[in-house]
């Protein structure tokens, strides 16, 4: 009898086993390439994991929940913003949406949405990111240790792919924030089949602004004007064909409009008609499709298809009337990139210890840029003198490349990934090709420590054509010339990741990065740079950045402790400007970031992020020459000569969320930027006291600024 027991115990563990593994195998096999409903800590182990395992260095992975938590400025939750917290990162200008990543310029970061390259990524100047966070499924944020399948840019990767509609049910969302609001909706077209997801922002600041600007306007003799709106749309179509065969279509559409104006009364005995008018448009779109195969459980591939454009039109009209002249001038500036692209990449698991990386993808370039100034003068009515002057610039250009890929399981503990991409840029006449190596090794001597190595090579083939620092529309971007060489950069990093106790994490990295052929605009005080010709105002050097980054965290399920230090050394070189190394304007040699989530009772949540860096630097002179008899004139003894005011300020956030049956949500954020008011600079100046002694003067610019935010989703 015993004997009997023991042998129907065997057989229910057997069919219980074999039903486990037919479970596991529907679940994580070869047909599934689709996200299933997965336990919270599952993911959030999995997500540690591949951070801690993956054999590159400089890897972040935010999912969406990461994205959308804690505060948000102006009530919308901000990519950027988020990736700007990050050690190794400078910000630039306050509130925008400068990313400085290793000692970068900032123009030299790859931007991926779906696998589409986005060149515009902010709206109204920076102050918001185009990536809508209601739509966002994860992102992988690359700062060293690139894979050979991503190529183009200097110094990082910001990778973000939007989430499939439900194929079973309709959900979305709608919030109302400070200066916008945002709709999300998703859901079947065909059960099981085909799907969408569409997430619309419209800013409602000239709703707001153009009544108060009429009523300040009602008895004024000078009218004032002035508006600006912002919108974009996602949408994502998702068909299965099968399993194992997905079609995606993705469209973004992102449009800013800005524009302002004085008319001034008319004078005595004078017609009226004096003003000056500037009006500002720009934007991108993408539009893409994608076809993922599953072959076998081996082999899956992914090609897309897609298109890709950026845009700005600047307009500035002035008119000048008086008893009988009249004189106006007009400059329109536009400015185009269209970029269509075909790429494909295949993942290979020929056995349990290599995955295979490899593709191609080609792309076509068409640049554009173009001013027109007009100056027209009327005498008693009739034109007396018209002048015009005009300049454009048109280049095309391809860009084919191939890369392949090896992750190498040498054994349990040891992990080297090599690879190699082969570009060529062809912008017509010339051309230009670039191998580029990739190698990273990881070794884990134990089980809660991990070392890791890399070692990238990338070169990037568009320069940003600006006069200024700042994210302006009229800044154009051009390819590379025989005047104007490749962008190249080198970077060696490495690391140490180790989990010290339960909860607690603690990572450390260092990095060494050279950049050749930068440019440096040496034109005179203009608000753009010319078009014809470009290369002449510009300066090549060098550049290099080295450092230490320092993360440690705490995280039990309620209450989530962040700590992140970056020492860094950011410098240039060009001869054209200065006799050897000086520091670079965000040469910010400390920063500190401390975030801190508390889950405390059902419904609430509090956020607090301390945000501290030294400050930015600016050119001052050193010294005054005077002479008889005329003013006098300066002298500066090196580019960035001096530093800012140390930047530092706190932001709180609390969230209420009530659940409600059918899987409805109602979210209330309160969000205070700045909350202890500190005025960081923003603007300097050199002054003269009254004894003629010189004395620098600092202007911050953004106060404490409350937002609260309401988010219903059903």
């Amino acid at each position: 009898m015993r004997t009997r027991r023991i042998r129907q115990g065997l057989r229910r563990f057997l069919c219980g086993g074999v039903l486990l593994a037919g479970f596991g195998l529907r679940a994580s096999g070869a047909g599934d390439d689709v996200r299933t409903d997965t336990l919270e800590q599952a993911t959030v182990t999995a997500v540690r994991e591949r951070m801690r395992n993956t054999a590159q260095t400089g890897l972040i992975h935010l999912d969406n929940k990461k994205l959308t938590a804690g505060y948000a400025v102006f009530g919308s939750p901000d990519i950027i913003k988020t990736l700007q917290l990050l050690p190794g990162v400078a910000a630039g200008n306050e509130l925008m949406s400068g990313l400085y990543v290793h000692g970068g310029d900032g123009n030299d970061n790859l931007f991926l949405l779906d696998g589409v390259p986005l060149y515009n990524i902010s709206h109204f100047g920076g102050l918001f990111s185009s990536f809508n966070a209601d739509l966002v499924e994860d992102l992988d944020f690359y700062k060293s240790g690139f894979p050979a399948r991503y190529g183009g840019r200097l110094s990082s990767v910001v990778d973000v792919e939007t989430r499939e509609g439900d194929m079973e049910a309709y959900h979305g969302s709608f919030s109302v924030g400070l200066i916008d609001g945002r709709l999300q909706l998703e859901g079947p077209l065909c059960r099981g089949k085909t799907s969408f997801n569409v997430g619309l922002r419209r800013s409602w600041l000239d709703v707001v602004t153009t009544p108060l600007i009429a009523y300040a306007n009602r008895r004024e003799d000078t009218k004032v004007g002035g508006s600006y709106a912002m919108s974009d749309l996602n949408a994502r179509l998702t068909h299965r064909f099968s399993p194992t065969n997905v079609l995606d279509f993705c469209f973004y559409w992102g449009d800013d409009y800005l524009k302002a104006g004085l008319d001034y009364p008319a004078e005595q005995g004078a017609p009226a008609g004096s003003g000056m008018h500037v009006g500002v448009r720009w934007g991108s779109l993408t539009a893409s499709a994608s076809h993922r195969v599953r072959y076998s459980r081996n082999l899956h591939s992914r090609t897309v298809l897609y298109y890709s454009q950026s845009h700005s039109r600047t307009a500035y009209d002035f008119d000048l009337v008086s008893d009988q002249t009249r004189l106006r001038m007009d400059d329109n500036d536009a400015s185009h990139i269209r970029e269509l692209g075909l790429k494909s990449d295949f993942d290979w698991y020929p056995d349990d210890s290599h995955h295979v990386r490899c593709g191609l993808s080609f792309q076509y370039h068409g640049y554009h840029s173009g001013r027109q100034f007009t100056s027209v003068t009327w005498q008693d009515g009739l034109q007396a003198d018209r002048q015009e002057d005009g300049e454009s610039a048109d280049y095309r250009s391809c860009e084919p490349a191939l890369y392949a890929e090896d992750e190498w399981f040498l054994r349990h503990n040891l992990t080297v990934s090599g690879g190699l991409r082969l570009a060529l840029f062809a912008p017509g006449g010339r051309a230009w090709f670039s191998p580029e190596p990739r190698l990273a090794c990881k070794w884990m001597p134990g089980r809660a420590v991990t070392l890791k190595c890399s070692y990238t090579l990338m070169s990037q083939f568009a320069h940003l054509v600006s006069a200024t620092y700042m994210d302006l529309p009229s800044n154009s971007w051009m390819p590379a010339t025989a005047s104007a060489r490749p962008m190249l950069s080198s970077q060696l990093a490495g690391g140490v990741y180790t989990i010290p106790f339960r909860h607690c994490t603690l990572n450390v990295e260092g990095w060494y990065k050279t950049m050749d052929h930068l440019l440096v605009y040496n034109g005179s005080n203009t608000f753009v740079p010319p078009i014809t010709a470009w290369e002449k105002s510009f300066s090549e050097g060098r550049g290099r950045s080295y450092g230490m980054e320092l993360e440690a965290g705490y995280d039990n399920g309620s209450v989530a402790l962040t700590a992140y230090y970056t020492l860094s050394w950011s410098e240039r070189n060009f001869d054209a400007v200065y006799a050897g190394w000086y520091l670079d304007r965000n040469d910010n040699r400390h920063k500190v970031n401390l975030l801190a989530s508390w889950h405390f009772a059902r419904f609430f949540t509090l956020f607090a992020n301390w945000n501290y860096h030294t400050g930015n630097r600016i050119t001052f002179p050193t010294h005054e020459i005077a002479e008889a008899g005329r003013s006098g004139w300066y002298v500066y003894d090196a580019p960035y000569n001096t530093k800012l005011p140390d930047y530092h300020r706190l932001d709180v956030g609390l969230d209420f969320l009530k659940t409600f049956p059918r899987g409805h949500s109602f979210k209330a954020n309160l969000s205070v930027y700045n909350a202890y008011n500190h005025l960081n600079p923003a603007l300097a100046f050199l002054e003269k006291d009254e004894t003629g002694r010189f004395y620098g003067k600092a202007y911050g610019l953004v106060p404490i600024i409350p937002t609260l935010t309401f988010t219903y989703r059903f």
